[in-house]
């Protein structure tokens, strides 16, 4: 398990790098409205991914020892065509949704879906350097398409960028596909009712828990593009990108937790997994929030553009809430992975309440850090509420997430792998 946690961090680190670089090249060529605008864009594919995610999220994760390979990768396949048809009709009901960009939107939310399930089964079948390699290699080919839009083709606009990105999705669902193959059976075997019963019981309630959870992060931009204008959605985000880079950890360790849970029986033993991650990711979240927040802010306007000079301020009033976030990913993962998504889907709409809430109450009036304190309030109110929960529902006690020797001697057992490896 250590090493499939050493490998997905490394590629988390090598893919934060690279989505730093994507931050500068947007932010120096489209500048802070431009930004805004691809803030948008992504927003809104991820919108459409909450609806296919239903079953081709967490569920194909879960149930891939547990059903056919061939019938689960059917199912994802036919629920992206229904989830396409509905997310249109939202494009026609909902206007805000309608953009020039839609059909561009429905387009690369329809492949990112397909990798999506293809590297889900990856996933559930625990084969973390392949579903690591494909994403490093399609953040490669974005970059580097983009570039030469930008500096080749001398074409700076929204454009290049919803291009770049077609042609990065398109080359890794080839990629995912061609290494998922020779996992399928020889024969075709077609999801049953049954089936599709069973993945959207469960994706339903973890897509509660997502579009709640994508409200607390994401709500901001809207309300900031309402109140503040396109150009304070592009700095806003800057920042955030920035400050969630800082999860790479929590992500990286929550996902090889969330497979290996999926396929833990004994939930005594899944809390206490997730107690001594937890505790690692803390330890190692803080001093990278701390760095953070002492860069100056000269370097960011020298990086970012001279349109980012409250990138330092937004970064501060989010450095308790990333950390809480970040202890939040593991916490999360423990409910996702022994099937009480309803204790997520909860969680959520607490987060969702304080985001509606602070994010009206202070957005109007102090702009950015109003939105990155409102984050902030959201992710420390989740982190609360789940922390609560596993006290209460497992035989953890508050004692047991203090800091201890041994926790730190764990840490050291993954660092000295490091090395070997």
């Amino acid at each position: 398990m250590i090493g499939n946690i050493i490998n997905t961090v490394s590629t988390r680190i090598s893919l934060a790098v690279l989505s730093i670089a994507l931050l500068l090249l947007n932010s120096n060529f489209l500048g802070s409205e431009g930004l805004g605008t691809v803030g948008i864009i992504v927003l809104e594919i991820t919108i459409y991914l909450l609806i296919s995610n239903v079953v081709c999220g967490g569920s194909l994760i879960y149930f891939t020892s547990r059903k056919s390979a061939n019938a689960l990768l059917l199912a994802a396949y036919m629920w992206i065509v229904l989830s396409t048809a509905f997310y249109y009709s939202l494009i026609l009901l909902i206007p805000v949704l309608d953009s020039e960009y839609a059909t561009a939107i429905l387009v690369l939310g329809f492949l990112q879906s397909t990798i999506g399930a293809n590297l889900g089964l990856l996933a559930g079948q625990q084969r973390f350097k392949t579903f690591n390699f494909v994403a490093l290699v399609q953040a490669l080919v974005q970059i580097g398409t983009l570039c030469i839009f930008y500096f080749v083709l001398n074409d700076q606009s929204i454009d290049a960028f919803i291009q770049s990105t077609f042609i990065a999705y398109c080359l890794a669902f080839l990629l995912s596909f061609v290494r998922l193959l020779p996992t399928l059976e020889k024969r075709t075997v077609w999801p049953t009712v049954e089936l599709f019963k069973e993945l959207i019981q469960y994706g339903f309630y973890l897509q509660i828990a997502n579009i709640t959870q994508l409200l607390n992060y994401r709500l901001n931009y809207f309300l900031l593009d309402y109140f503040s204008g396109r150009a304070s959605v592009g700095k806003f985000m800057a920042g955030v990108q920035l400050s969630e880079g800082l999860l790479l950890p929590s992500k990286s360790i929550g996902a090889v937790q969330y497979a290996k849970i999926s396929s833990q029986k004994s939930k005594v033993k899944a809390a206490r997994l997730s107690l001594t991650l937890l505790k690692v990711v803390f330890i190692l979240t803080l001093p990278l929030v701390v760095i953070l927040m002492l860069i100056p802010e000269i370097i960011y306007t020298n990086l970012l553009g001279s349109d980012f000079n409250e990138t330092p301020l937004v970064i501060s009033f989010m450095s308790a809430g990333i950390i809480a976030l970040a202890c939040e990913v593991i916490l999360s993962r423990y409910f996702a992975g022994t099937g009480q998504q309803k204790v997520n889907a909860t969680s959520s709409s607490i987060g969702l309440v304080v985001t509606v809430v602070t994010g009206f109450s202070l957005i109007p009036t102090l702009g950015l850090m109003g939105a990155a304190a409102c984050a902030s309030l959201s992710y420390l109110s989740i982190f609360l509420f789940l922390f609560y929960k596993i006290i209460t529902t497992t035989n953890l006690q508050t004692s047991d997430f203090l800091l201890k020797k041994q926790d730190f001697i764990y840490l050291k057992r993954v660092i000295r792998k490091v090395r070997k490896d």
